[in-house]
C-alpha cells in the first residue's frame, strides 16, 4: 500500500455476512457486482484494494467498540494486557487504565473490556476478510500482494483472540474450544472451533502469505506502514512458538532477522521515544496522520512521560517494576530508559522509554529486537541450546557491553530468554502474551514500587470469558455451558 491518493471507488460488494451481525457496520448499496470487481482488481487491483487496505491498517490506531478514552487503537489494547502483568506499574491506581491494572471488571461475560477486546480483533478479521472476498483465484502480482497482507493482518487477530479467550496451547489449550473462526464474509455464524485446528490454519494461512510475497519479489522496506514478508514471518513465529512448532518458528524468525534490518544503536535506544516509523528496527508501525490522528487518546499520550495531560490522566505515569529494573545490569544501556530515583513531580522507576513532547506520533507495531528472542526460545524450547545462546548474545550483546554469551541449557536458559524479552520488550504490548505462553502468572507482593500489589496464579485467570452481550445472546451455536469458568 503505497501512499497514494486514490479516488473512493463504488464498492457494492460490500454487501457481506459478517459473523457478528455487531460487526457488519460497514456502508451498504451501490451497483457494482461482485464479478465486475474482480476484472477491475485483475486490472488494477490497487484502484478497488488500496482503499480497503488503508482502512485495515489504520484500524489499528483508530479502531474501538465503545468510546473509551483509554480503549481506542491497537497499542492501547496491548497497554492495556500489558498492565495486568509484573513489569508495568501505573503508579497511583485512580486513573483511566486503573481496573487493567488492579484487575476489576477485566474478564467476565458482562464486563465492557471483554467485548471490547473480542469486537476488536474480529473487526479485524472481517475487514481482512473483505478483501480476500474480493480477489480472485489465481491471483498474481499486486493482487496476490494484497492477498498475502490480508491473510497476515487475520491470522495476527486470530492469534490475539485464541490466546485471550482459551488457555495457552502448551498449557492445557490444544485439545480445548477456541474461538468462532471465519474465513469468508459469507461464513454462517459458527460455534467455537477448536484450538488446534485455528493454529492449523493461520499456520497455512501465513505459510501461503509468506510464499506470495517471496513469489512478488514485493519490497519490504519500501514503506514502514505496510504488511509485508518480514511481519508476516513474525507472525509466522509468534504462532509457530505458541503452538509447538519450533523448527517453524526458529525459521521464520531467522528470516526477519535476515531481512535488512538493523538493531538500534544506543543513541538511538535511549533517545528515540520508540515510536517513529523511520527506526532501523521497525518492521511495521502506524505513520502519525492529522486526518485519523486520536490526540490525546493516542498511545503517547498515556506513555510518554512529557507528552501526559495532567488534566486527564491526573498526572499519573508508567513505570517500571523496581525487580526487574534491578535485574538489568548497569552496563546495560537499556537501563537509562528509566529512573530509580524520584524527581519533581516524577515518581521512582518512571519510564522515559516513549518519551514523545506530543501526542501526534507514530506507533511501532513490530520491531526487529522480537524476532531474536522468538528465535533463541524456539531453539532453546527445540532443546539447541548452542543456537539458542547464540541468537541471544547477537541481541543482547548489542545492548549491554559486559554480557558474555550464556552457557545455561534447558529451563535455565529458557528464563533468562524470558527475563531478556521482559527487559526488551518492556511497555510493546507483549508481556501479558509471553507470560501466558511461559505459564506464568503475576506476583507484586515484593515489589518496592508496585500501587497495586497482588498474586494470581497462572492458569484460568487469565483467560477471558466469551462476552455475553456481544456473543452468546447472538450466536445461537454458542450455548451458556460452552463459556469458559470464572
Amino acid at each position: 500500500m503505497k501512499k497514494y491518493i486514490f479516488a473512493i471507488v463504488a464498492l457494492a460488494a460490500m454487501v457481506f455476512t459478517s459473523c457478528d451481525s455487531m460487526l457488519d457496520v460497514e456502508p451498504q448499496g451501490g451497483s457494482v457486482s461482485d464479478e465486475q470487481l474482480q476484472v477491475l482488481i485483475q486490472k488494477d487491483a490497487d484502484k478497488v484494494l488500496a482503499p480497503m487496505m488503508l482502512d485495515m491498517v489504520n484500524y489499528l490506531h483508530t479502531g474501538y467498540y465503545s468510546s473509551s478514552t483509554n480503549g481506542q487503537g491497537f497499542m492501547n489494547w496491548h497497554l492495556g494486557m500489558d498492565l495486568q502483568g509484573n513489569d508495568i506499574v501505573l503508579s497511583q491506581t485512580n486513573n483511566w487504565w486503573a481496573d487493567e491494572y488492579t484487575f476489576e471488571n477485566l474478564r467476565q461475560q458482562t464486563a465492557s473490556y471483554t467485548a471490547e477486546r473480542w469486537y476488536c480483533y474480529y473487526k479485524m478479521v472481517y475487514k481482512a476478510n473483505q478483501i480476500l472476498y474480493l480477489i480472485p483465484e489465481g491471483a498474481t502480482g499486486q493482487a496476490l500482494v494484497y492477498k498475502a497482507q490480508a491473510l497476515t493482518y487475520r491470522a495476527l487477530a486470530y492469534y490475539y483472540l485464541v490466546n485471550i479467550y482459551q488457555a495457552s496451547y502448551m498449557h492445557g489449550g490444544k485439545d480445548a474450544a477456541g474461538v468462532p473462526m471465519y474465513l469468508s464474509t459469507g461464513d454462517p455464524t459458527t460455534g467455537r472451533t477448536p484450538v488446534a485446528t485455528i493454529y492449523t490454519q493461520i499456520t497455512k494461512d501465513l505459510q501461503e502469505a509468506v510464499a506470495a510475497f517471496e513469489t512478488t519479489e514485493y519490497d519490504s522496506h519500501a514503506t514502514f506502514t505496510d504488511i509485508d514478508g518480514a511481519v508476516a514471518n513474525m507472525v509466522l513465529a509468534r504462532v509457530a512458538l505458541t503452538s509447538g512448532q519450533y523448527d517453524i518458528a526458529a525459521a521464520a524468525a531467522g528470516k526477519v532477522i535476515s531481512a535488512g534490518y538493523s538493531l538500534m544503536d544506543e543513541e538511538t535506544y535511549t533517545t528515540s521515544g520508540f515510536q517513529e516509523g523511520t527506526l532501523s528496527e521497525t518492521l511495521w508501525a502506524y505513520d502519525w496522520a492529522q486526518a485519523t490522528s486520536l490526540e490525546n487518546s493516542a498511545f503517547a499520550s498515556w506513555v510518554s512521560k512529557t507528552a501526559i495531560d495532567s488534566g486527564s490522566n491526573k498526572g499519573i505515569y508508567m513505570c517500571i517494576d523496581q525487580q526487574l529494573y534491578d535485574q538489568i545490569p548497569a552496563t546495560d544501556y537499556r537501563k537509562a530508559n528509566f529512573a530509580a530515583t524520584a524527581e519533581g513531580s516524577y515518581p521512582a522507576y518512571i519510564s522515559s522509554k516513549f518519551n514523545t513532547a506530543t501526542y501526534r506520533q507514530d506507533e511501532v507495531f513490530m520491531r526487529l529486537s522480537e524476532a531474536y528472542l522468538l528465535k533463541a526460545e524456539a531453539e532453546a524450547r527445540n532443546q539447541q541450546y548452542s543456537a539458542a545462546q547464540a541468537t541471544l548474545f547477537a541481541l543482547v550483546s548489542e545492548r549491554d557491553s559486559a554480557y558474555t554469551k550464556s552457557t545455561k541449557t534447558g529451563d535455565a536458559l529458557l528464563n533468562e530468554i524470558y527475563v531478556q524479552s521482559r527487559i526488551e520488550l518492556w511497555g510493546e504490548g507483549h508481556e501479558w502474551f509471553t507470560n501466558k505462553r511461559f505459564n506464568k502468572g503475576v506476583d507484586r507482593t515484593a515489589s518496592a514500587n508496585h500501587s497495586h500489589k497482588v498474586k494470581i496464579a497462572a492458569g484460568k485467570e487469565f483467560t477471558y470469558q466469551i462476552p455475553l452481550s456481544i456473543e452468546i445472546n447472538s450466536n445461537p451455536n454458542i450455548k451458556d455451558s460452552d463459556q469458559n469458568p470464572l
